[in-house]
């Protein structure tokens, strides 16, 4: 072929390379007809071909391309493999059975260019991932990128950064170490055509060395040959390692042990070491486990779950099934929810609850799944949702709680019922111990009268809560009258045992006690107090009573929180007010009585709280005349409700207005007199800053302390407040198209909380004018610097700007003088201002995740204050001396961070009780580290440290409860622990 018609063809191919970005199999063999006619000149040319086609292919594809992606621990797991050997087989299977999990994975779709390094975002993404998986095929060996990916894997695994499951596909192990065979072959010929200098070749060979020395998963040694079980255990070794997120346990886990072993011996399920190791056979089967109210049913069951779900393909939690159960298209939902567990995605809609069990049925038939269904109220609930049991894959298992031990009567697969007992003496007194005498309790009591009160109370441990809480500080008498109202209650009856607890409040403390009962489980505590004190409940006293008592729980964001029996206890007395006719109670929580007195028009003035909780889509609606007769209502939730009809303001008393996902028609009309009412809640509603609402609000609810707009999507900005009004708290979260602080929130000068976090604003509005203001939520904005006036925001108690990635600085802030919360997760910071050390109140600091962070200031030292201090995941490796005056700090979390020996600055902190150095890498422990000076430290964290060994000190640790040491292949042996602490290894 003459030169003239090579070049001719040259330019169509180059063509053909260039214009075809669609196809990428036509484009490549453009690109193999150019190699071919000019194998020589126009190699330059065809390497920029390649190139415009692999930039063609990220343009349309930017997950494909690791510089298109962002690497704040975006990642959990690595793939490393050779394209044509495994990319669209078990690499793919695998990569799917990790996502499907929840498990971010990064896998790169492209080969290294000849002669280039290795990208630097591949390298970040190596970097950020907490476990590499290389996949060594037989030709892996043969490239470049592959082996300059181990290199790298390698490099983190010495820097203890990272963990590495090598896996070995297809290929012998010698091989790999000693080059040799068809896979040394591979990698000679890639040295040879790649003129590879000597100093990478020996990097490489090391590499690939110290790999097949690493203890990783042979396909060859897995069932035949076969992907799915390889599969299985590297998907449960990850869970494992990556400890996704348990189930929430209560705090103070009595006596439990035993009756986990039992359970998983009925499960078939090997367990050694306090650890699930696998299931044995593949039948299924089901356990049930029972008892009495109050027994702790739900947290051994959610033990057990948390022990067992890395061994499964899918699994899922459903609590509170009978409740749940009765409600609207209870069952529909419940089997909605089920499936969206197993697959592991987001809620999953179904038209009809039949539409849903057909799903079931077939898309889990294959699926070894585990399942736990909490508080199930009789064999005909749990067909009804997980079918007769038969219908998933081999190995399943499930897990069901209930009051009924009757309630696997249906079951069609091996049912074993498992009914838990009253604690044992000794741990029920261990339980009631903590309660009564405090949460530090390790010492002796009077056993003749807590033995006493323990057998009264029948050793159920929801009793032991409430009745050693009711006795927390209280003096012998108070013990021993409440030992002889016990004597005359049946130890079975939790009932009883609560009931002396409830009386012993007084009347307003009742009020709001079934307030919480009957309507407030998971709202903000501090909302809640304004209805109450407006209508002189006195709520501090009365929350710290319920407190003390453990009739109600207050979670880490102020939550309330009652327990399910506790919780019944409070609706049944509401229900015994008058049991034939609702309209006549004190509270409505039930939506058909609720509905029911409304359109027959029964409301009373007994009536102080009502609530009616519609779908979406209803097509019911009540007018506004029922809601004359109720004149003492206090509180009132409409969610979706729909109103027709004019109304002349009743409701003079009304104080909570709860009407989330108000329907567009009714938005605009006046329904309600909100000269009285204190909070209103229109989450998730259609209002906009045009809305006529606002206006109504300005000119007569002068008394509102609370509005919650929550997640109202069509608000661009901040609501218009053209005359100042009291408001106390303006939350605007998750208004996410809101970009706009209205200049009128000057207005606002008594507001204490402004809630903007993941609202789309980039800058802090003026907040010199907030003399109140005592909380700040900036979390997931795009706000890049803070700065405050100085002489402004004097009364500021919490500033929270997690997940800010775009925050690089803060400016002075000694002025903040009130600071008791600061809160930094995951802000792009790389220094602290020096002034935070005169923050003499500051008890909490959060850094977490600030990566760019590399040291602490000395002033650290003057927060005289500061009980918990979080540097987790951040650049910082070592701790100013001056921490060592940390008098009163309790908690020191530096999991994941370069420290590279104990801090001799928090070895005689007197109240330091959890020190978590998890991950930490570099960690070494001197054998001469005296730690006596951590008189009350409880737990030590140590999993994956370098340590050796401990010193003998620890063992003068009285208070020590927990020590964690997974995975400190290192230690060569253990001091004489006292035999109550429990040792992780």
């Amino acid at each position: 072929m003459n030169s003239a018609w090579k070049v001719a063809l040259l330019f169509a191919a180059l063509s053909c390379a260039f214009q075809i970005r669609s196809r990428p199999l036509s484009a490549s063999i453009a690109v193999a007809v150019v190699v071919f006619l000019f194998t020589d000149g126009a190699a330059v040319i065809v390497d920029l071909a390649r190139k415009r086609r692999r930039n063609a292919e990220s343009c349309e594809s930017p997950a494909s391309s690791p510089a298109s992606v962002t690497f704040s621990a975006s990642y959990e797991v690595f793939l490393s493999f050779r394209g044509p050997d495994t990319r669209k087989g078990f690499t793919d299977y695998l990569y799917t059975s990790l996502t499907e999990k929840g498990i971010r994975v990064f896998r790169d779709n492209e080969e290294l260019p000849v002669g280039e390094k290795i990208m630097p975002s591949l390298a970040e993404a190596i970097k950020q991932s907490k476990i590499a998986i290389p996949i060594i095929s037989k030709d892996y060996a043969s490239s470049k990128s592959c082996l300059m990916e181990l290199q790298q894997m390698l490099a983190c695994r010495e820097n203890d950064e990272q963990m590495i499951i090598p896996i070995f596909y297809h290929v012998d192990i010698s091989d790999v170490k000693h080059l040799t065979g068809s896979f040394g072959e591979s990698f000679y010929e890639l040295v040879k055509n790649e003129r590879v200098g000597r100093e990478r070749i020996n990097a490489w060979k090391k590499a690939l060395r110290d790999i097949g020395e690493m203890k990783g998963l042979n396909l060859a040694e897995m069932n035949d040959g076969h992907h799915g079980k390889l599969t299985q255990l590297v998907v449960s070794d990850v869970l494992r390692r990556l400890k996704k997120p348990d189930l929430v346990v209560t705090d103070y886990l009595v006596g439990i042990d035993h009756h986990v072993k039992e359970i998983m011996s009925k499960l078939d399920v090997v367990f050694r070491d306090g650890q699930a190791v696998k299931t044995i056979g593949d039948e299924g089967c089901v356990v049930g486990i029972c008892g009495i109210p109050g027994i702790g049913k739900t947290t051994l069951a959610k033990v057990v779950y948390n022990r067992l779900y890395h061994l499964f393909d899918g699994c899922a939690y459903l609590e509170n099934v009978r409740e749940r159960y009765a409600q609207v298209e209870g069952l529909k939902t419940l089997r909605s929810n089920l499936v969206s567990q197993l697959i592991n995605r987001g809620s999953l809609k179904f038209r009809t609850s039949d539409e849903a069990m057909h799903f079931i049925k077939h898309r889990f038939s294959h699926t070894k799944v585990l399942i736990f269904l909490d508080d199930v109220g009789d064999s005909e609930q749990l067909t009804q949702i997980a079918g007769d049991l038969t219908g998933y894959g081999p190995g399943s298992r499930i897990i069901v709680t209930s009051r009924k031990q009757d309630v696997l009567m249906k079951v069609k697969v091996t049912a074993q019922k498992y009914e838990v007992e009253a604690m044992e003496e000794g741990h029920a007194l261990e339980l009631f111990g903590k309660h009564a005498f405090g949460k530090d309790f390790v010492g002796k009591v009077d056993h003749g009268l807590s033995s006493a009160i323990i057998s009264a109370t029948g050793r159920l441990p929801l009793a032991l809560e409430a009745v050693g809480s009711c006795l927390f500080l209280k003096p012998n008498e108070v013990w021993d009258d409440t030992l002889e109202k016990l004597k005359d209650a049946p130890p079975g009856e939790v009932e009883k045992v609560l009931s002396m607890c409830y009386e012993d409040l007084d009347e307003t403390q009742k009020k709001i006690f079934l307030d919480i009962a009957c309507f407030l489980i998971g709202k903000d505590k501090r909302i809640a107090i304004y209805m109450w004190d407006d209508c002189k409940f006195f709520p501090l006293e009365g929350i710290e009573a319920l407190l003390v008592r453990s009739l109600v729980k207050v979670g880490e964001n102020n939550e309330l929180w009652m327990h399910e029996q506790l919780r019944n206890f409070g609706r049944d007395k509401v229900r015994k007010e008058n049991p034939e006719e609702p309209c006549r109670r004190s509270r409505l929580w039930n939506h058909e009585e609720a509905l029911d007195t409304l359109n027959g028009r029964k409301g009373t003035k007994e009536v102080q709280a009502l609530g009616l909780r519609f779908d979406r889509e209803t097509d019911v609606s009540f007018t506004c005349e029922a809601f004359y007769p109720l004149r003492n209502l206090r509180f009132l939730k409409l969610d979706c409700a729909n109103i027709e009809g004019n109304i002349q303001n009743p409701l003079s008393n009304l104080r909570w207005l709860d009407w989330q996902i108000c329907p567009q028609k009714t938005l605009g009309l006046p329904f309600f007199k909100v000269e009285n009412l204190i909070i209103l809640d229109l989450s998730w509603s259609r209002v906009n800053q045009g809305w006529s609402g606002w206006e109504l609000i300005g000119e007569n609810a002068k008394k509102l302390k609370v509005l919650n707009l929550t997640g109202c999507l069509e608000l661009l900005e901040s609501p218009e407040f053209r005359a100042p009004i009291k408001l106390e708290r303006l939350i605007l979260e998750c208004c996410s198209k809101l970009s706009l602080i209205s200049p009128s929130i000057s207005n606002l000068s008594c507001l204490v909380s402004l809630n903007m976090k993941s609202c789309n604003v980039d800058q802090l509005p003026d907040l010199g004018f907030m003399k109140a203001l005592k909380e700040l939520v900036i979390d997931g904005t795009f706000i890049d610097t803070i700065r405050f006036q100085e002489g402004s925001m004097e009364q500021l108690e919490t500033l929270s700007a997690c997940k800010c990635v775009r925050l690089e600085q803060i400016y002075e802030i000694d002025h903040l003088q009130s600071l008791s919360n600061l809160a930094l997760d995951g802000a792009a910071i790389k220094t602290l201002p020096v002034s935070i050390g005169s923050l003499e109140k500051l008890r909490r600091l959060s850094l977490r995740n600030c990566r760019k962070l590399t040291e602490i200031p000395r002033s650290i030292g003057k927060l005289k204050e500061l009980q918990f201090m979080d540097l987790s995941n951040t650049g910082v490796d070592e701790l100013p001396h001056s921490v060592k005056l940390l008098a009163n700090l309790k908690v020191l979390k530096m999991e994941g961070t370069h420290i590279g020996k104990f801090p001799e600055a928090i070895q005689n902190l007197p109240k330091l009780e959890e020190i978590d150095f998890s991950l930490c890498r570099n960690l070494e422990i001197q054998m001469d580290c005296d730690l006596v000076g951590l008189s009350s430290l409880r737990v030590l964290k140590l999993s994956y440290a370098r340590i050796s060994h401990l010193p003998e000190s620890i063992c003068c640790l009285l208070n020590l409860q927990m020590v964690d040491l997974r995975y400190c292949k290192k230690l060569q042996a253990l001091p004489k622990f006292r035999s109550s602490v429990i040792i992780l290894c």
